[in-house]
């Protein structure tokens, strides 16, 4: 089990939208500003997406049309998960990320830098989805634990290099990013493991296969 928060790595504008003022912050885009966004004490240039609808406002001249399908899917059965969805502005987010999901508080944060752009955007909202589903399948995601879900050697080689890359210097995160690499990069991929997740009443081990680690977890907290 891993916990805290998982974070995708891309470069981190400023989205400008009227809100209250942040508290004071040791500095923006740092770890600290990136707290303070996820535990919902600062709220200045952050907004709940309800739909790839809220985005197109934020950024009326890009095009989401490729992925509006795929997006409202996520957002909406990650609604379902009790998990939250921001669009927040780059001054919260160290420079080389792209998003963060939060166990604790069950939200994720987009980077407002790069989510005009629809491919990089549905990807990093895959990837953080992904992370939301892990947490799911940990027994339930209102612990602050993530499992993986699928076997590590299940995993596309082009995967484990681009994760081994991103993250190497954070071995322990491993086998968790390598499958949300391959998440992010895969079409529906998170869509439909997350519509287990709801059909199954966040027990997805009852539709998909846990690993060996995952089920003897899963087994010592009562979960099945």
């Amino acid at each position: 089990m891993i916990k805290h928060f998982i974070t995708a790595a891309i470069a981190t504008v400023s989205l400008t939208i009227p809100a209250l003022a942040d508290p004071e912050v040791r500095g923006w885009q740092t770890n600290d500003s990136m707290g303070c966004m996820m535990m919902r004490e600062c709220q200045d240039d952050v907004i709940k997406l309800n739909s790839i609808a809220d985005l197109q406002a934020a950024f009326p001249n890009s095009d989401y049309s490729y992925v509006e399908e795929e997006a409202n899917g996520l957002i909406v059965e990650l609604a379902k998960m009790g998990v939250g969805v921001y669009l927040g502005d780059s001054k919260y987010f160290p420079a080389s990320n792209a998003g963060v999901y939060y166990t604790v508080g069950n939200d994720f944060f987009l980077s407002s830098r790069y989510a005009s752009n629809q491919m990089r955007m549905i990807k990093t909202l895959r990837h953080e989805a992904w992370h939301a589903a892990q947490d799911a399948m940990a027994g339930t995601i209102s612990n602050n634990n993530i499992a993986i879900i699928y076997p590590e050697e299940d995993v596309p080689q082009e995967f484990v290099l681009m994760a081994d890359i991103a993250y190497g210097g954070q071995p322990q995160v491993l086998p968790w990013e390598r499958e949300a690499k391959w998440a992010g990069s895969t079409p529906n991929m998170t869509l439909e493991v997350l519509q287990v997740i709801n059909e199954t009443n966040n027990k997805p081990w009852e539709e998909i296969t846990p690993t060996p680690l995952t089920r003897l977890w899963l087994e010592r907290n009562g979960f099945i």
